[in-house]
């Protein structure tokens, strides 16, 4: 039955659930003391006003969510006494402690991004850190702490990295990496922009700057990769790349890949079903906007929003550009319903990066959040209607194709120069927390306290023939109101990584007929008797357990 068709009687309810949203932001009466420092000291280097991101990752297997922040490094006149690193916290119910040290990944590089994944299918997640210089994959050991294995697993990337994530793109049970590039942009070459009547300097536009390629590495299985960056169709195009979200769009059992570009047209790799891949961007109808006009595309995501089945698209763009919505035709294409869903003119003084489609009230329609912040800091001089820091934004799915902003959650009006955000359960109640990253600034940790009385099922899986991480299996779920889908992957939002279990709000429903697991790998099992407001893990082949957290 296609959910869909139950919108008019849900959505009354939807707008009345949608009220009563509510989060705390608990970050400092935790221990968790992230404060992300660019490193500049007003020579407005390029670089400075672009990151940071973060990952949600479970790196000692204890069943709660850590996390992990990329900081960024000293650039020439930066006055501060502190040692600049990357940044890692463990979960101690509910509390925060930097074993950054002890696990071994504090790179002091200028880091942007990260990615968590099991690489090597050993059952432990592992990091991979993108930034201004080489990158570095950390190796988890299993024991608490990380191995630096960038040079003998052969990935070598030295442009100037930004948003990374993890998929099997060959179906052969390993997980490969794709890694977006920026643009040529050097430290002794930083130009001079801004007003030159007034005098006041700004951060340069990234038209002036070059675009480089993005990167595929191949994983071969013996923990090396190599470089598949031409072999794989990619090489050829020079984008401005910020963000990236793998899915399988098209519904054929392989993942695709999506990238948001800074100001030229974005990209959409079609998987051919071996491994390689074709950039149909234009042909789709995601390369532009529904005006023809390429946006400054940063944060971004997949998701069945309207519960047809079929994966939808939206990107964060610049203010002045509206975020962009694209719904699935079914057919190959995709229609740009920005404006009709609600969701164009609440975005043009904003400007938006992490984000995700999250159900957020746990109804069962995906909902949106946006973390905002300008680029430009001293932007009041140069436009009065826009400002640095920003508050951020969560559209709730009315469930007839159109989104309503909420502004109860008197927390995301508390303004920040927000960049990564990264989704899940940190406190293991049921519901979807937030972890915001916020450039030249200290983060926020949002747990999400809504009292809704909504029920919902989480489900992580394991694989055995395919990716131990199960990163492309497809989960139908059935209940009384109709069918919902979610593919498993971490990657979206921006420059980060999300947990990688994934949560089915149920609303009302007290009881789930079935959950149908489409393995990577093209085996599908089904399972019956679930029970609702429990935690899962299933190991493909039938072993399920319930966790009692």
């Amino acid at each position: 039955m296609n959910r869909f068709l139950l919108s008019i009687s849900l959505c009354a309810a939807s707008s009345l659930v949608g009220q009563d949203l509510s989060f705390i932001d608990v970050a400092k009466n935790t221990g968790l003391h992230f404060t992300h420092d660019h490193g500049g000291n007003g020579e407005k280097f390029y670089v400075e006003t672009m990151g940071s991101g973060v990952c949600l990752v479970d790196y000692d297997n204890d069943g709660d969510l850590d996390i992990y922040f990329t900081q960024g490094a000293p650039l020439p006149g930066w006055d501060g006494s502190r040692q600049l690193t990357n940044k890692l916290y463990q979960n101690n119910h509910g509390k925060w402690i930097d074993v950054t040290a002890e696990a071994g990944v504090g790179d002091p590089s200028y880091s942007i991004g990260c990615a968590c994944s099991d690489v090597d299918n050993d059952g432990d997640t592992d990091l991979y850190v993108t930034n201004f210089g080489t990158d570095i994959l950390y190796i988890n050991n299993g024991d608490g702490t990380f191995l630096n294995g960038s040079k003998s697993s052969g990935i070598a990337n030295q442009f100037w990295s930004s948003s990374a994530a993890f998929f099997d793109g060959d179906n052969d049970g390993w997980l490969d990496l794709y890694v977006t590039n920026y643009v040529e942009y050097s430290i002794d070459k930083n130009p001079w922009c801004g007003e030159q009547r007034s005098g006041h300097r700004a951060y340069c536009d990234p038209d002036i700057f070059k675009g480089l390629p993005d990167q595929y590495f191949h994983n071969n299985g013996d923990g090396t990769f190599t470089d598949w960056t031409q072999r794989v169709g990619i090489g050829n195009d020079q984008g401005k790349g910020l963000g990236v979200v793998p899915g399988d769009y098209d519904n054929d059992g392989d993942m695709d890949l999506y990238v948001a570009n800074d100001k030229v047209m974005n990209l959409l790799y079609v998987n051919n079903g071996n491994g390689e891949f074709q950039e149909e961007a234009l042909f789709s109808g995601i390369g532009f906007n529904e005006n023809g006009r390429a946006e400054a595309g940063m944060g971004v995501d997949f998701g069945d929003i309207n519960g047809d089945g079929w994966l939808d698209l939206f990107v964060t763009n610049f203010s002045g550009e509206s975020n962009t919505l694209y719904m699935n035709d079914k057919n190959g294409s995709f229609t740009d319903k920005t404006f009709s869903a609600g969701l164009g003119q609440p975005s043009l003084d904003l400007l938006g990066f992490g984000t995700k489609f999250v159900d957020l009230n746990l109804d069962g329609w995906l909902d949106i959040f946006i973390a905002n912040g300008h680029v430009i800091d001293n932007i009041a001089l140069f436009n009065k209607d826009y400002s640095h820091a920003q508050r951020k934004q969560i559209f709730i799915n009315q469930t007839d194709g159109t989104f309503k902003e909420n502004k109860s959650a008197k927390e995301l009006n508390k303004k920040s120069v927000a960049r990564g955000a990264a989704f899940g359960d940190i406190d293991n109640d049921g519901d979807i927390d937030i972890v915001i990253s916020n450039n030249n600034g200290v983060a926020n940790l949002l747990i999400n306290k809504s009292k809704l009385g909504n029920n919902w099922i989480n489900i992580e899986l394991e694989g055995v023939t395919c990716n131990r991480d199960a990163i492309g299996a497809k989960l139908e779920l059935k209940t009384k109101s109709g069918i919902q889908t979610a593919w498993l992957n971490p990657a979206a939002s921006y420059l980060s990584s999300n947990d990688k279990r994934v949560v089915f709000g149920i609303g009302k429903d007290i009881k789930i007929k079935s959950l149908i697991i489409y393995w990577p790998d093209g085996r599908n099992e089904t399972y019956d008797s679930l029970k609702i407001n429990s935690f899962y893990t299933i190991r493909q082949g039938g072993d399920i357990s319930i966790i009692n957290q």
